[in-house]
């Protein structure tokens, strides 16, 4: 075969394997995509899941608020509580604070309609977040919470003791106390309490509600609502609770 037949043939030989590796990438890069595209369905769908409302009904929870010990805002004789369990760290519940809570504030806890009671309930792979939780708490002592609450929430990204200190510096808390209170043992248990609460009823992830009627200190049959819900969710669920005949699981 001549020389100039032989390269001919050569480099027709060398494009047809060219194409052939391009078919199979092609043919790949196809399985591939299919793939992608079944896995973004299944994030979409659980998405949408994790949107939509997800109501359960517990058992009465008896002493819901501590004897008033707890963080709480809202009259004492309000028919209906709301207990929320929650994370500094939780971009959740700082969307929940900034779209839902002000909302419900001024249209049912501060018409005495609802009790609200504040617990801890900071995630494992948070790990500024149960500190974040013992500030606040140290803060209760002070009677400085809900403004402490407020800073924390709205500096999460730059929680830890530098954040603690100024924040309390600014709401004029006693400092020595503050101090003291931060490596107080019992502060953090009573954070570890309300964890080990949180998932004996069934929380996984914050933010998580308890709504219920109250009566003689009881929660009865509360309402388990997870995730940062509209005001719209949390206004039906209690407008159908305040309508709604007392009455006990089993009756």
């Amino acid at each position: 075969m001549p020389v100039k037949q032989r390269h001919k043939t050569a480099i027709q030989s060398k494009v047809e394997q060219e194409l052939s590796a391009l078919k199979q990438e092609v043919s790949e890069l196809k399985k591939q995509l299919a793939i992608i595209g079944s896995q973004v369905k299944d994030i979409h769908n659980i998405a949408l899941d994790s949107q939509r409302p997800q109501h359960k009904t517990l058992t009465t929870q008896e002493n819901f608020d501590g004897d008033g010990a707890l963080a709480n805002l809202g009259e004492a004789t309000a028919g209906l509580a709301i207990v929320e369990f929650s994370d500094y760290q939780c971009p959740y519940c700082k969307r929940y604070i900034d779209t839902t809570f002000t909302k419900l504030k001024t249209n049912f806890i501060d018409k005495g309609k609802v009790k609200y009671i504040a617990r801890d309930f900071p995630l494992a792979f948070h790990k500024q977040a149960k500190g974040a939780a013992v500030a606040a708490n140290c803060s209760l002592q002070q009677g400085a919470y809900w403004p402490m609450r407020e800073r924390l929430f709205n500096n999460m990204r730059q929680l830890g003791d530098e954040l603690y200190q100024s924040s309390a510096e600014q709401l004029s808390l006693d400092m020595d106390q503050f101090a003291k209170c931060l490596e107080d043992e019992k502060v953090l248990a009573k954070v570890e309490q309300d964890i080990t609460y949180g998932s004996s009823l069934g929380i996984r992830g914050t933010p998580s509600f308890l709504i219920g009627k109250v009566e003689d200190g009881r929660l009865l049959n509360p309402t388990l609502l997870v995730g940062a819900q509209s005001y719209e969710t949390f206004a039906a669920v209690l407008n159908e609770l305040a309508a709604a005949p007392v009455q006990e699981a089993g009756e």
